[in-house]
């Protein structure tokens, strides 16, 4: 392992498969050399990841919004919702997604997030490589503090396959729903409506 300031970076299958341009998650105009050299640049400023109370296992690196897309909607009473049944990956629950059919605004914050060596491997997970830290989810909002879905939340916390315990508290489950309660993700063209 390399000294905690100088950390090795790579990126997970995970978000490989997951940011990918023009796709339905946030994503990244460059290359993953540039967003690791983005990454490297600001890990500094990490933070612990949503949950987290150190910098041991799950963080966020802040870094400029720019080149980054968002996905995140605010849903208003004429934005036209679907619904279909999905599932991030071979393997995990199948959930109820709903999409908003409306551009999100550019993002004003974005962070990535990474996964330790040691984090990567609980709840039968894996590593995509060798290093220190993992990039796992792109991010990019209108701010800082926006908390993460429900869902991952819930998935995180109760164990489920995919998840990564974290013993988020009761008022951060209520802060993420009712954020969440009245955004969605874009609608991306190759979902059924």
């Amino acid at each position: 392992m390399h000294d905690d300031s100088h950390p090795s970076l790579a990126w997970s299958d995970f978000a490989r498969g997951r940011h990918v341009p023009c796709g339905r998650h946030t994503w990244f105009e460059g290359d993953e050399k540039e967003l690791l050299q983005l990454v490297r640049q600001h890990w500094a400023e990490r933070m612990p990841g949503a949950g987290r109370i150190d910098l041991e296992t799950v963080v966020v690196v802040p870094v400029p919004p720019d080149g980054f897309h968002a996905t995140t909607v605010l849903v208003e009473e004429n934005t036209v919702l679907s619904a279909a049944v999905d599932r991030r990956q071979p393997g995990e629950d199948s959930f109820v997604r709903v999409t908003a059919h409306a551009e999100p605004a550019p993002p004003r914050y974005a962070g990535v997030v990474l996964y330790s060596a040691d984090a990567l491997t609980e709840n039968d997970g894996r590593r995509s490589s060798d290093a220190d830290w993992e990039v796992v989810c792109l991010l990019a909002g209108e701010s800082a503090d926006e908390p993460m879905d429900p869902l991952t939340m819930a998935r995180n916390f109760l164990e489920k396959p995919g998840g990564t315990f974290a013993p988020y508290s009761a008022r951060q489950f209520a802060e993420s729903i009712y954020y969440w309660s009245i955004r969605a993700r874009r609608h991306h063209h190759k979902e059924s409506p």
